[in-house]
């Protein structure tokens, strides 16, 4: 059974739950991130330990990848491949979620989900200028929706109590949407060329969070881990379970099903998000508000199904 057109529908099998679990784990990802932004917690601490869970994971994971004897190309022999990945983690880690961070600050959950949720665009672009992929009309079209719900999203907030800054939280959703796409499209450059997708994560992520760590050393903050609560800590650390919770079922989702069901239905993250910050963390969600979340969804999709039609054919 499935639902869309003949060709380009969403097939409902076994890959579709983990698909739906995988967006929902991003969602709830983002939603703890968010409650953990409502205390005092600096971007340094915020950014290493949300990054815990995922590290010990991709990291297990390549070590029995390794000692499965299955062939994978090793990046320490090719500069342009650990480059890469040294140059994803610095984007992801070191400016993509403190950005994140900020855009949660300012404007919750209900803009930065959506928004950072336009990554498919950029990397729609990016993958066309930087990997030569195909870059359609219908394409072009999802984009145009895209910006349009974003404007829309952010005409609901007027009138909404927050922050005078909120409209800050827009310009830096954005960047980190722009940062996750340019990171993505390294990290699919290597993986290209034979490179462990769990090793593509794991490197990065140990280069982000020693580059963070290291400048706290140097500027003596280190001391900003025993000043942050336990509770926000546990908070912290709860978002990168979900966080890798995700990862282990969009990896499973695109090992049971196609790579058009599985990235569509994990979209669906960009509307689930601001549904639960408005039910467990009281953000207002009006109906101008969900139009425009709405809208985003509509052209993050269409982008998405799009980049794999163009693949695909």
């Amino acid at each position: 059974m499935g639902v869309g057109l003949e060709g380009r529908r969403i097939q409902l099998g076994k890959g579709e739950p983990w698909a739906l679990a995988a967006a929902s784990g991003y969602a709830l990802y983002q939603v703890f991130l968010g409650a953990a932004m409502q205390g005092e917690v600096h971007n340094i601490v915020g950014v290493t330990v949300q990054a815990i869970p995922v590290l010990v994971f991709a990291t297990a994971m390549g070590w029995v990848i390794h000692r499965s004897g299955k062939q994978t190309t090793s990046p320490f022999g090719d500069w342009r491949l650990i480059g890469a990945l040294v140059c994803n983690g610095l984007l992801l880690f070191v400016v993509a979620t403190p950005l994140l961070f900020e855009s949660l600050r300012q404007g919750g959950v209900l803009i930065a989900s959506p928004v950072s949720g336009t990554q498919v665009l950029f990397a729609a672009l990016l993958a066309a200028l930087l990997l030569r992929e195909p870059f359609t009309r219908i394409m072009a079209l999802g984009m145009v929706l895209s910006v349009a719900g974003i404007v829309v999203l952010a005409a609901g907030q007027s009138g909404v109590e927050l922050p005078s800054t909120w409209w800050l939280a827009v310009p830096y959703a954005l960047g980190t949407a722009l940062c996750w796409a340019l990171a993505g499209v390294l990290m699919t450059y290597t993986m290209r060329r034979g490179v462990d997708p769990y090793q593509a994560v794991a490197i990065p992520t140990v280069v982000g969070v020693i580059a963070l760590n290291g400048y706290a050393l140097v500027s003596g903050q280190l001391g900003l881990y025993g000043g942050t609560s336990a509770s926000i800590l546990a908070t912290l650390l709860v978002a990168g379970v979900f966080s890798a919770a995700a990862l282990v079922s969009l990896t499973l989702a695109l090992n049971l099903t196609t790579v058009a069901s599985a990235t569509t239905l994990n979209s669906l993250q960009v509307a689930i998000g601001p549904v639960l910050a408005w039910l467990f963390l009281g953000e207002h969600l009006n109906v101008l508000a969900a139009v425009g979340i709405l809208t985003i969804l509509t052209g993050v999709i269409i982008v998405q199904r799009g980049r794999v039609a163009t693949r695909q054919g």
